[in-house]
């Protein structure tokens, strides 16, 4: 019996690393199909890698296994609970455990939109640090110019230095440090 309590100790961490492991997953590897879909709408500040890029089926491969490991990690957690529930005498919930399915989809889709908003946050809090150079420069020179020009010479500028960094493998720490920077050209008076 001591074998067993120590099985399911075991067995309860287990989707806790599943679940650990797929917000890593959305994050860190995942977040590829959230910026393809932002670039896609028009957005500056996204920004695929060349790989991405040149290779199309990897960001559908991509969502594939973003399903595949949703689904995954839900039915081991739904397996788990009704483990559980047979185990603590209520084997009668038990069989309407795996409709908890559903919940643990809604709970990883909300994993999803909120390492999208944190990713939206990050690269844009980035670009606009590279827009307001761009905006500085083009000031300083006495160039007249409209916002969306600015926009489109800042937009090529960030991509160019994200792909820099990426090429010297420290794309995160670089954008990471670019949205952390509040650094104002010294001679701007505007503020964005």
């Amino acid at each position: 019996m001591m074998e067993l309590n120590t099985f399911m100790e075991y067995c309860f961490w287990v989707p806790v690393l599943f679940w650990v492991a797929l917000f890593f997953w959305f994050r860190n590897i995942s977040y590829v199909v959230f910026m393809k879909k932002q670039m896609n709408r028009g957005e500056k500040w996204a920004y695929v890698s060349g790989g991405y890029v040149k290779h199309p089926g990897r960001v559908s491969f991509l969502r594939f296994c973003d399903f595949l490991f949703t689904l995954v990690v839900s039915v081991v957690t739904a397996a788990v609970l009704v483990w559980i529930l047979k185990m603590h005498g209520f084997g009668e919930y038990a069989n309407y455990g795996f409709l908890t399915v559903l919940l643990f989809f809604a709970f990883a889709h909300l994993m999803v939109r909120r390492t999208e908003f944190k990713l939206t946050d990050l690269f844009q809090s980035a670009f606009y640090l590279e827009y307001r150079w761009v905006n500085y420069e083009i000031e300083r020179k006495g160039i007249t110019m409209s916002d969306e020009n600015v926009r489109d010479r800042a937009g090529l500028s960030f991509a160019h230095k994200l792909r820099n960094a990426e090429n010297h493998d420290r794309f995160w720490k670089y954008v990471k440090a670019m949205a952390a920077s509040k650094k104002v050209p010294p001679e701007m008076f505007e503020v964005y």
